[in-house]
């Protein structure tokens, strides 16, 4: 509510003072006996009854017709400057200095450096409280990782299904009892968490350990077989090392028949023609070999065939195991290692997911012939292209099929959105060289409030993908950080 210069007489008095003054049924001597009441002049009612008129004719007077012209002004006040400050800070990566520069060149105001800290501030310890504020009526399927400006970490949890960011805050560690208080946090905000997926860092694995926590570890697939991509690109330029090769003993070749007709060296290789093209002809397979390969564990450790059929964890560790064997016997020792430790050393790691699914397909696959089983597969697969819901399908497939793809939806093994954050964050954290108060807690409303542009998840906010009812616009979010709901001491 505005602060008047009389504190005794609030909106609400004035609102009242108004319909009386304005009352024809107001009688004599009502307006002095007013003033005695209130301790004001007759001259002060008067005035106020004045101001309402004039608003309340301003309000009902007669409009011209038709559409209103479009008024190509703003009112830049104080207000207005600071939905500014607020925009520039999270929208785009950009210093506080250059935020002070656009708002001279745009609005030709010039703010100092200290008002544009002090409102990112303000604005930062109200995102924190709406931050803690926010609720996740469904499971999390969680991803957590650390982001480092400088040495200091950031620890991060990402919710797979939606992309929200549940937590962003810089810590003085990442050992297991920081991220075990964390954990304890989103636990104590009602965070259900249906699985946690990370890559192999020790205080994330030691921390679910310690608090507890019933959800499933999942090792991140992409770190697992991230050595498989390094393979890749070496055989790749070893491939074109060999190319280069032939083309070079050709040249040679070429030119030892054919009398000289140049000054300088002869072109010499250290190969003959036939050498080159042998060894290209290996480098070149090898190389196909290897990518057919990886592209054939990959997907093994898919839940379904292209054709839609199960795929059996059993079947899957055979076929893996015989992917081993045949990455060993070509002849690489990267590959040779990677098939010894990144595929049979980690084995269980990489079914234990397909394993989960299958138990929890087990109900609903008992009494389900391929056929159907294959159709609801690929109408789970489809849904999003094709526009399906389960409605959509044969009416005695309706309960199986919301089973089925309710459990296939949180089927989780990667830490890919996470890895996506970050690479959001980096800019930020670049310009600022560090991890400022307000910085993070910005960054988390506006990320967990704005709508996807693209994509599967487009046109809604991870809040609205999480499930969480009754959303505000960025518009909105951004009025309310410039007014937040409650004073500053509840802010902290």
């Amino acid at each position: 509510m505005a602060h008047y210069r009389l504190p005794g007489i609030d909106l609400s008095t004035r609102v009242e003072l108004c319909r009386r003054m304005l009352s024809p049924r107001r009688q004599w001597g009502e307006v002095s006996a007013l003033a005695r009441l209130y301790h004001v002049s007759r001259k002060f009612l008067y005035e106020l009854a004045g101001h309402a008129e004039q608003t309340l004719l301003s309000a009902l007077a007669a409009q011209p017709p038709g559409p209103q012209p479009h008024i190509d002004s703003i009112v830049v006040d104080r207000a207005f400057l600071q939905r500014a400050i607020i925009t520039l800070a999270t929208a785009v990566p950009g210093t506080i200095r250059g935020i002070q520069s656009v708002l001279e060149l745009l609005f030709e105001r010039h703010c100092a450096l200290g008002l544009i800290s002090q409102t990112l501030q303000a604005a930062g310890e109200a995102a924190q409280w709406e931050n803690a504020q926010t609720q996740f009526p469904l499971p999390v399927l969680g991803e957590l990782d650390e982001v480092f400006q400088g040495r200091q970490p950031c620890l991060t949890v990402v919710d797979g299904r939606s992309f929200l960011v549940l937590h962003l805050a810089p810590q003085p560690g990442r050992d297991a009892t920081t991220w075990g208080v964390t954990l304890l946090e989103l636990l104590a905000r009602g965070v259900q968490f249906h699985d946690l997926a990370s890559d192999g860092a020790q205080g994330i694995r030691a921390a679910i350990q310690e608090v507890g926590l019933q959800a499933i570890f999942r090792p991140d697939l992409f770190h697992l077989l991230r050595g498989g991509h390094r393979i890749t690109r070496r055989l790749e330029a070893a491939a074109y090392q060999a190319m280069a090769a032939v083309v070079r003993a050709q040249r040679a070749q070429q030119q030892l028949q054919l009398p000289p007709h140049r000054r300088g060296r002869r072109r010499v290789s250290r190969l003959s023609y036939a050498q080159a093209c042998l060894q290209e002809s290996q480098a070149i397979d090898r190389y196909d070999s290897w990518v057919w390969l990886l592209s054939e564990l990959r997907q093994a450790l898919e839940p379904f065939t292209a054709a839609g059929r199960w795929n059996a964890p059993a079947a899957a560790r055979q076929t893996l195991q015989a992917i081993a064997e045949l990455i060993s016997g070509l002849g690489v020792a990267q590959a040779r290692s990677f098939a010894r430790w990144q595929i049979l050393g980690h084995m269980d790691e990489l079914l234990a997911p397909l394993l989960w699914l299958e138990e929890a397909l087990v109900p609903y696959r008992k009494d389900l012939d391929p056929v159907s089983e294959a159709f609801i597969v690929w109408a789970w697969q489809q849904r999003r292209l094709l526009q399906i819901q389960v409605h959509d399908l044969p009416q005695a497939m309706h309960s199986v099929a919301r089973a089925f793809w309710g459990t296939l939806d949180l089927f989780h093994r990667a830490s890919s959105l996470v890895e996506a954050l970050h690479s959001w964050l980096r800019p930020y954290l670049q310009v600022h060289r560090g991890m400022p108060g307000w910085l993070l807690p910005l960054l988390q409303l506006f990320w967990n409030h704005h709508p996807f542009q693209r994509g599967k998840r487009k046109g809604q906010s991870p809040l609205q993908w999480a499930g969480v009812d009754q959303t505000r616009s960025l518009a909105e979010l951004v009025d309310s950080l410039v007014n937040p709901p409650l004073p500053a001491q509840a802010l902290s």
